[in-house]
């Protein structure tokens, strides 16, 4: 188990240096691995949004990032609560360029929800 949480998080760093490289082929395909390993990962996820933000379809990267959101949203860490605060704004963002900027204040207001939560969050001892 802990070999696997290794290697997957193995796969997504290369992803990620292969989006930064310009190779968003080869990301692509690393992230899709690493879904087929763990289908609900929320990184893998979140690094396929960003490729299609790269290509410019904001509708992908719609739902691609309100999944890895709510899949996010299914680990209880206050660090997981306040990574999905920073992706619902990314996610606002999507839906203002999509011109719909009540499901964006939504996504703001969730966001805001987050924040206030995990505030109230002790710190981990």
């Amino acid at each position: 188990m802990a070999n696997e949480a290794t290697e997957i998080a193995a796969q997504i760093q290369q992803a990620l240096l292969l989006a930064e490289q310009g190779d968003l082929t080869g990301s692509e395909a690393l992230y899709h691995k690493v879904l087929e390993q763990e289908p609900e990962n929320p990184l893998a996820l979140y690094g396929l949004a960003q490729l299609a933000g790269a290509i410019d379809d904001q509708e992908v990267k719609e739902v691609l990032l309100a999944q890895a959101i709510e899949q996010l949203a299914n680990k209880a860490g206050p660090d997981q609560q306040s990574l999905a605060a920073t992706w619902l704004t990314e996610l606002a963002e999507v839906l203002f360029t999509l011109n719909r900027p009540t499901d964006a204040m939504n996504c703001l207001k969730q966001c805001e929800n987050l924040i206030v939560e995990n505030l109230k969050t002790p710190p981990a001892s």
